[in-house]
């Protein structure tokens, strides 16, 4: 029988953390937690962590005692960020660090959940071994939560990841396919940037090899993404033939349609060749987590 694992996740009631509750080996004992929207799920229980109160946060982790920490709790919204540098400079930054401390006290390995937006966009496919270079704000949170948390200790691990989509929690915010979805059950005509790309990925493919990297005992930087490179709008077209939706109330526009607060990133795209090789998987197409998305409808 299989040792069961201790495994604490900050933020489980986002996206990411929605997933890796669905996905989540039945060998591992996980302990979800929240800072401030209850969590809809009431067959589990979640221990509220808010990781920019200190005592908060060693409170806990002297309670559950967790081996592995997965650390997705954070302010993901990139204008509001801009808006609020120091509200999430606290968060990201300061309430990573307090996560990183209550770590190494409890010798915990840290998994630490980042993003495509500490690079620039102009030098895509982006593998691990390129070096930051972030244009906004949450990129610069997200970059200085990275290499605290590789500092700390040569066992954490940073997993970058690229625009994500999937079945978020109703009292969270919605994501990129969610979004759209609202708008195309009203028949609203809705407009789609054209000239900025990634490869997305599905929230559920995304956790999956979260826990494989913990599974394999992996340690350093993984991207994680989706097998295509696209455009908002081309998202958008796919997104809207999968789900049966009238693709003609979309229509492309250059990014400077919408005056963005942060500044966005031309390109992000990452190379995939990482999650190939070391986790032995093989980046969804599009289509593939579309599809896979609508059979888990809610």
């Amino acid at each position: 029988m299989a040792i069961e694992k201790r495994i604490l996740i900050t933020g489980s009631t986002g996206l990411l953390g929605k997933g890796l509750l669905a996905t989540a080996p039945r060998s591992f004992k996980i302990f979800p937690s929240y800072s401030k929207d209850l969590p809809l799920d009431k067959e589990r229980r979640y221990h509220r962590i808010d990781i920019t109160n200190i005592q908060q946060v060693a409170d806990n982790f002297a309670k559950i005692k967790p081996e592995i920490v997965i650390h997705a709790a954070s302010i993901g919204n990139v204008d509001y960020c801009e808006k609020n540098p120091k509200e999430a400079e606290k968060v990201n930054v300061f309430g990573t660090q307090n996560v990183i401390r209550a770590c190494t006290k409890h010798n915990c390995q840290l998994i630490f959940t980042s993003s495509n937006a500490v690079f620039n966009g102009l030098n895509a496919p982006y593998s691990e071994t390129d070096p930051p270079n972030p244009v906004n704000y949450y990129g610069r949170t997200k970059v200085i939560g990275e290499r605290s948390v590789l500092k700390a200790n040569p066992k954490n691990v940073v997993v970058r990841m690229t625009l994500m989509y999937g079945w978020n929690n109703s009292n969270q915010r919605s994501n990129a396919v969610t979004w759209l979805l609202d708008r195309l059950r009203r028949a609203e005509p809705t407009k789609l940037v054209n000239d900025t790309y990634v490869n997305p990925i599905y929230n559920l493919q995304a956790a999956e090899n979260i826990w494989k990297i913990i599974k394999l005992g992996k340690s350093g930087i993984f991207h994680l993404a989706g097998r295509d490179r696209v455009n908002r709008y081309e998202f958008g077209l796919i997104t809207a033939r999968i789900f049966g939706f009238d693709d003609r109330l979309l229509e492309p526009v250059s990014s400077d349609y919408f005056p963005g607060i942060a500044l966005r990133m031309p390109d992000t795209t990452f190379a995939t060749t990482k999650m190939i090789e070391g986790l032995s998987s093989r980046p969804l197409s599009l289509q593939a987590g579309l599809e896979f998305m609508q059979l888990q409808s809610p």
